[in-house]
């Protein structure tokens, strides 16, 4: 098994990073439905969004760091190149923003925040006008991840079923 990406294929790492982060931003983006699905309390519910955010974010610190250790061993073909940066950077750039906006909007709230049951950020007084900017930015670019998430699963079918480049299978 080997850990680092090669010319070929994607490591274990970069795997293993990509579709844990992948399952969680499916399980953070769809907390609303699945806390419907299972019967969660709205208090419930915002506890595990919290919670998988901060985990999110401390994979994306990760990944970020993994990346520089990994560069340049897999990289796009020159005319696909611009396109592949833009569309990582912004993915990357959403899950920096999203968690930013989140915990902006948390303690505008005063709710406070914890980390699967552990107190980081005690709850406080409110501040509605950080509350309800940050709330409102958290939800637009939740949205626009959405569409980068789509955005950039119609490039892998493309690779795959278009231009034949076995991009999936270097990830799977």
């Amino acid at each position: 098994m080997n850990w680092l990406d090669s010319d070929h294929r994607y490591g274990a790492v970069s795997r293993a990073i990509h579709w844990s982060m992948a399952t969680l931003l499916i399980l953070m983006l769809g907390t609303e439905w699945l806390a419907e699905l299972v019967g969660m309390s709205e208090r419930e519910a915002m506890a595990l969004h919290k919670s998988v955010g901060l985990l999110l974010l401390g994979l994306l610190v990760f990944r970020l760091a993994w990346r520089r250790v990994n560069r340049g061993r897999l990289e796009a073909p020159e005319h696909w190149k611009v396109a592949s940066r833009l569309g990582h950077w912004a993915l990357y750039g959403m899950m920096v923003l999203i968690p930013a906006t989140g915990l902006l909007a948390a303690m505008g709230s005063g709710h406070g925040v914890e980390f699967f049951g552990l107190p980081l950020i005690s709850p406080g007084a409110e501040i509605e006008w950080l509350e309800d900017a940050t709330e409102e930015t958290h939800e637009v670019t939740a949205n626009l991840l959405w569409l980068l998430i789509a955005g950039h699963v119609v490039a892998v079918l493309a690779h795959q079923l278009w231009l034949h480049d076995r991009t999936l299978k270097r990830m799977a």
